[in-house]
Parts: C-alpha cells; structure tokens; sequence
C-alpha cells in the first residue's frame, strides 16, 4: 500500500498539530512493513525527515503553503500512485482520481467559537474546511467530542467519522534532565520548586487568557503567594495582557517564557505547584496529560474535551467567566493535603496510562491500511 502524508506542519516550531504529526512520522518510520509512505511538504523542515526502505520525503521549495496545496502536491500525489492521502491537518489538495482521502479536524473553532479564533483561521476554515471534510472518504477526530462537533457544524455524517484518541506518555523518558540542570534552570528563572503555577500554550482567547490573568491577580491580593509561569507566546490579540501585567504591581511574579525548549518544558511541568488550564476550547488537550505525567495537580474547565480527558484526574472551573472561581481553585490546590495530593497524582498517572495503552499511532495506521 502507498500512503502519502502532508507533513508541513514540520516546517516552523509547531504546536499540537506538529507533535501529531511528528509522533506519526516517528512511529511509521520504524515500521517493519511493506508499505510505502511518502512524506510531503511545501518547504525544508524544521527536524530531519526519516528516509529509509519504506519511506520517501520530499521537501519542496514553496513558501506559500495553500498555493503548494493546490498545484505542486497533487502532481507528487499521482506521480508516486497513491493509494491514500492523509492530511492531518484541515487542507485537503485538488482530489487525485483513485487516491482515497483522509482528513484530522483537530476542532472547528471557525464555525462552533468564532469569537475566539483569530480572523485567519476563520477565513481558512470558511473557505476550506468544510469542502475538504466533504471530499474526504473519512474524517478523523480526536475526541468524542470533536466527532460530535464535525458532525454537527459541518454537516457531516457520524459514520463518516472515525475517532481516535491522539493521548500518551508526552514525555518518553520523563523528567530526563540532571537535578543539576534542574536547579539550574529554576534559579535562571528565579523559580523555586512547587512555588508556581504553569500555564503552558499560547496565552489567547479561546485559552481563556484574561480569566487567568484576572484570577492570578485576584489570587495574589488574597494572600496567595505563588508566582505564575506563562510558557508560551502571548497571541496577537491577547497583547494587551501583556500591558496589564507589566503595569500590575504583581509583574515580578508573573514570568512570561517566551518559547521554550522541551528541556525546558520538562523541568517546568515536574517542579511545578499545579497547571492552570482553563481553556474554553480544545480538539484534545495534550497539556492535560503533560501535567498528570509529571504528577502535578491540574486546574481546567468543565467544558469541550476537558472533562473527557481528564476524568476524575482534575480540579474543574464549572464557569468559564468566573475569575473569582479560579482564583479558589488555585487556593484549593495550594492547600492540598499530602494525602489528597498523592491520590490526585495516581489518578492522574491512570489517566496517561490509559491514552498510552490505546497506542493511538497503531490505530491510525491501522486506519489508513483499512481503507
């Protein structure tokens, strides 16, 4: 069987969607098989792409990813005789006459949170999302509650989609980093262990930006004193938080990272006092299970995936817009008990060993060859 698999997501320091992808590549590249996979992109990507017996990469010399898409791909498409064209993204190429296609929808924010997406999204969705999802053999979705919302704001029908938990141990090695190294960091950043809050992403609307910020602050005047570690860029429309904290007299407790390396993820998540995650909208939520594996308590939100996700293994904000709430949440945590702690830690741990266990890229490629 040929398989071919955009791959561009690879392209520039990625985010959900690229360790997606990325977790794929590495799984079928040490596939003992007789298979073929080919591995597309617009341009040279940001790690290595694998080339071996079973697989072929080409990394073209086009910075216009849409225009790539819909001229150079499909003529690599029918040259390699493709049986199955897998976009884990929500592009989909001019359709290649006996090549079936498959499509992730990692969520549809255009159509179900519109005021939490950023204009570029809502245009690309709009103009491609759903016709790329119709032209589609099968859709995958990431979570129940991303097949039920393909199905409901697409038109499409359920058994036209296929759900496959994309969770697992995040961190192959876990924390994997010398104590020295550790202690290191956290002085650089003037952190000290289990005395600060983790938010990690892109601090943006649909994460519910302002509630946390607006819950720290509330935190900090009530007598909390953790610091609060934003790892992650502050998206484009959220700029003005960055404003509000340099002008808060609580500035030096909030500490913005910026990117950061894997390294340096690590250390964060398995020294932190809890996770803050109260998004208003995820496809999965890989950060959930990146805290419940370094074994911290995590904070998030009683809507989208989140309840499906984390289980029993959370602390919920049960109203999005509630600040106030929050803010107790992070007083809740902060004066756990050991015991308390502990079992929330094994539940956490239950958690990631349950996505572990459905080995999500077996099941994918399984999926591919089924078709």
């Amino acid at each position: 069987m040929r398989i071919g698999i955009d791959v561009s997501s690879l392209c520039s320091k990625w985010d959900g969607v690229g360790t997606y992808v990325k977790d794929m590549v590495d799984y079928l590249s040490k596939l003992e098989c007789e298979d073929m996979f080919y591995l597309y992109s617009n341009k040279e990507t940001a790690v290595p792409l694998p080339e071996g017996k079973y697989i072929v990469a080409y990394a073209d010399k086009c910075d216009n990813h849409l225009k790539w898409m819909f001229t150079q791909l499909p003529k690599r498409m029918k040259a390699d005789k493709l049986d199955v064209f897998w976009q884990p993204n929500y592009l989909m190429p001019i359709k290649v006459k006996g090549i079936k296609n498959v499509i992730t929808v990692h969520d549809v924010s255009a159509y179900a949170y519109s005021q939490y997406s950023t204009s570029k999204i809502t245009l690309l969705h709009k103009l491609f999302l759903k016709p790329s999802c119709r032209k589609a053999q099968y859709i995958l979705a990431i979570s129940k509650n991303g097949a039920l919302e393909v199905s409901k704001h697409l038109k499409i029908k359920l058994d036209k989609i296929k759900m496959i938990y994309i969770g697992k141990k995040m961190f192959e090695h876990g924390l994997d980093v010398p104590m020295s190294r550790c202690i290191e960091y956290l002085k650089s950043v003037a952190l000290i262990e289990k005395e600060y809050l983790i938010f990690v992403g892109t601090l943006s609307p649909r994460k519910n930006a302002k509630v946390i910020v607006d819950a720290y602050f509330q935190y900090r005047k009530k007598g909390g004193k953790r610091k609060l570690v934003i790892a992650g860029k502050i998206a484009s429309n959220c700029e003005v938080l960055r404003q509000i904290i340099e002008r808060s007299s609580y500035k030096d407790q909030v500490l913005l990272t910026g990117y950061i390396s894997d390294e340096e993820k690590r250390i964060l998540y398995y020294h932190a006092g809890a996770m803050v995650f109260p998004s208003r909208l995820e496809g999965f939520g890989f950060p959930l299970l990146e805290a419940m594996q370094a074994g911290i308590p995590v904070i998030t939100s009683n809507v989208s995936c989140m309840p499906e996700i984390a289980g029993d293994a959370a602390l919920y904000l049960k109203d999005i817009d509630d600040s106030n709430e929050l803010a107790d949440l992070f007083f809740r945590v902060e004066k756990m008990s050991r015991e308390d702690l502990e079992k929330l830690r094994q539940l956490g741990y239950k958690r990631v060993e349950y996505f572990d266990n459905l080995n999500y890229r077996q099941l994918t490629y399984e999926f591919l060859k089924s078709i």
